[in-house]
């Protein structure tokens, strides 16, 4: 995938969390494709990766000989292991969208996510949702705006990761467009519109609350969405 000028990134904390492994497994996602669209994070990446490089070089010496004798026994184990006679098949991936008129290439990182197939639901007001159920504690989905729509204003209980695919949309927070890494939390109140249409990847670790209108009555709604997305029920 071709890369290009991002206008907003995930922070210095968060790459350093995603070197380190210390994300769900959503925002880690949300995070690759990003890195796989944006030449700025891929080199900040590699530099906190040389960085945590230099830092184990630098370990004390009694635990490098730890390391080097849990090295040898591993590599011992893997020897001992029957290996397998038939290479295993790569799976199939979904390399692309189709939304209307046009055709939105993925992430790789996305598209083996959405390789078992998507199922689109409309929530309405030209709005169509697919879940990929890959993390036990987040709604993880891609949500697809139509030109010209809007989602009624809410705010969120805890974090929302998003990372728009293809088109552009607007909020009372700023503008955003392709390959932007956009984060909000529970002080965030918006409502996301757009004027030509926005394909994004949405990671959700709650339960969103519309705050406005007739809208409020689907709140029950949301929450029972939630649940079964992540497959537990909410204290």
């Amino acid at each position: 995938m071709t890369t290009m000028k991002s206008n907003l990134h995930p922070s210095t904390e968060m790459l350093e969390k995603f070197v380190s492994g210390d994300l769900s497994v959503g925002v880690n996602l949300a995070i690759s494709a990003h890195v796989e669209m944006c030449d700025q994070c891929k080199s900040a990446i590699q530099e906190i990766e040389l960085r945590t490089a230099d830092q184990w070089t630098n370990a004390e010496s009694s635990s490098s000989a730890v390391y080097q004798a849990d090295t040898a026994s591993m590599i011992d184990s893997i020897i001992a292991t029957p290996q397998l006679k038939e290479p295993i098949e790569e799976e199939s991936e979904v390399g692309s969208i189709h939304m209307l008129d046009r055709s939105v290439k993925l992430p790789k990182v996305l598209a083996k996510a959405a390789s078992e197939g998507l199922v689109w639901k409309q929530l309405g007001a030209g709005i169509s949702q697919a879940d990929v159920k890959i993390d036990e504690e987040a709604h993880c989905s891609f949500l697809y705006m139509k030109p010209g729509s809007q989602t009624p204003v809410h705010k969120h209980q805890g974090t929302e990761t998003t990372l728009v695919l293809d088109g552009s949309m607007t909020d009372e927070l700023g503008e955003y467009g392709k390959s932007d890494f956009i984060f909000r939390t529970n002080n965030d109140t918006h409502q996301p519109r757009t004027e030509d249409g926005c394909l994004c990847f949405s990671v959700l670790d709650s339960p969103l609350t519309f705050t406005k209108g007739l809208a409020r009555l689907l709140n029950p709604i949301n929450r029972l969405r939630f649940q079964r997305a992540v497959g537990k029920t909410l204290s």
